[in-house]
């Protein structure tokens, strides 16, 4: 997936997040950034690397194949391919959603 895909499978599934609240970014390959709003409704998503309660590492390549189907957040996460920073528990309530 490019990085607009990847942006737009995101915001098609953040859409649906009734419940979460708080502010997450992912960054991909260390250098491309997706960060969420979600204290607002629907939740807002720009591709700014600003502060979030939560920043998810990840290669473009581990989190195309989790928005596929592929793989499983939680899988990639034990095996490294993961970096969580900040609040932990945001990020289970994220990995739901994907």
């Amino acid at each position: 997936m490019t990085f607009e895909e990847i942006v737009q499978a995101v915001r098609e599934r953040m859409a649906k997040a009734q419940d979460l609240r708080g502010t997450v970014k992912f960054v991909l390959d260390g250098t491309q950034a997706v960060h969420v709003d979600a204290n607002q409704q629907p939740p807002v998503l720009t591709t700014e690397d600003k502060p979030a309660d939560c920043t998810i590492r990840i290669a473009s390549d581990t989190f195309s194949e989790i928005l596929q189907g592929k793989a499983s957040a939680m899988t990639a996460f034990l095996f490294g391919k993961i970096k969580v920073e900040g609040n932990t528990g945001l990020a289970m309530a994220i990995s739901r959603l994907l």
